[in-house]
């Protein structure tokens, strides 16, 4: 395939996810649950998938896919809720764990650990977005793409220094920097635009969600590197897997999440 083609796919595949998403933000509600479902759903197959069948059987990962729409629904349904979904999903492997064990001594905790990290990973830290305001959610939606594209960017035209080429052999210091000074350029834009909090406060907000979604980015990057895969998955079309889309966002959120305890930003 050569690069044109390339490309074109990749922007075919990212205008009709911008469309999804759109779609997502302006009708909220169930739409908004049902899209967050279905990528938590195709994100946390991603993620056991990387694993391969050594990290979790069969009935495990089906199980994983059970609490990970059991979570989304009873966060959408009961906002209320709070860590209950999380708890509860917990508790449940804990039984199965407990029910497998007793059945055969031999039973290995380990592929119990990897659903839990799993749902910890995925549907929990995106379910705090169906809780934000509209503002908060096109906030964090804007961050990790305008991030991630500055940082892209500028590391190819200024790169020069490796940031940290163990994990991440082609991103560089610069562009990590160009990732963080869009970051904060859209917290402060659509801070003095939507917001009401004062600019100083957009600034440190771009400063840390910046960096928690360039973070976001290192860690699924070491998770596939640990198992010798460039994507995720291929479901879109010149971008990968669903995780390889989501990676910043996943840190995101609960940073957002986190500032807003100390600062009413919308």
């Amino acid at each position: 395939m050569n690069g044109v083609t390339q490309h074109l796919r990749r922007m075919t595949t990212g205008l009709a996810l911008l469309m999804i998403l759109t779609a997502a933000l302006y009708f909220g509600g169930l739409v908004l649950a049902g899209i967050l479902l279905v990528v938590a759903l195709l994100g946390i197959h991603e993620f056991f998938s990387l694993f391969g069948e050594a990290g979790a059987g069969r009935t495990e990962r089906i199980l994983g896919l059970v609490l990970t729409a059991g979570m989304i629904i009873l966060a959408w349904a009961r906002p209320e809720a709070g860590v209950l979904p999380g708890a509860a999903a917990f508790v449940i492997l804990a039984l199965f764990f407990l029910a497998r064990w007793a059945a055969d001594e031999s039973y290995a905790f380990s592929s119990v650990a990897l659903v839990a990290a799993g749902l910890a990973y995925v549907p929990l830290l995106l379910i705090p977005a169906l809780s934000f305001s509209l503002h908060e959610q096109i906030l964090i939606v804007c961050v990790p793409i305008f991030t991630d594209s500055a940082a892209y960017f500028c590391g190819v035209r200024f790169g020069r220094h490796k940031i940290w080429p163990k994990v991440s052999p082609k991103k560089s210091v610069e562009g990590s920097l160009g990732g963080l000074a869009a970051s904060v350029a859209v917290c402060v834009t659509l801070g003095l635009w939507l917001g009401q909090a004062g600019a100083a406060a957009f600034v440190g907000l771009g400063l840390a969600l910046g960096i928690m979604a360039q973070l976001g980015d290192f860690f699924e990057s070491a998770l596939k590197r640990a198992h010798h895969v460039k994507d995720s998955g291929n479901i879109l079309p010149g971008h990968g897997g669903v995780l390889d889309r989501i990676d910043s966002l996943l840190f995101v959120i609960p940073a957002y999440l986190l500032c807003r305890a100390f600062c009413n930003f919308f």
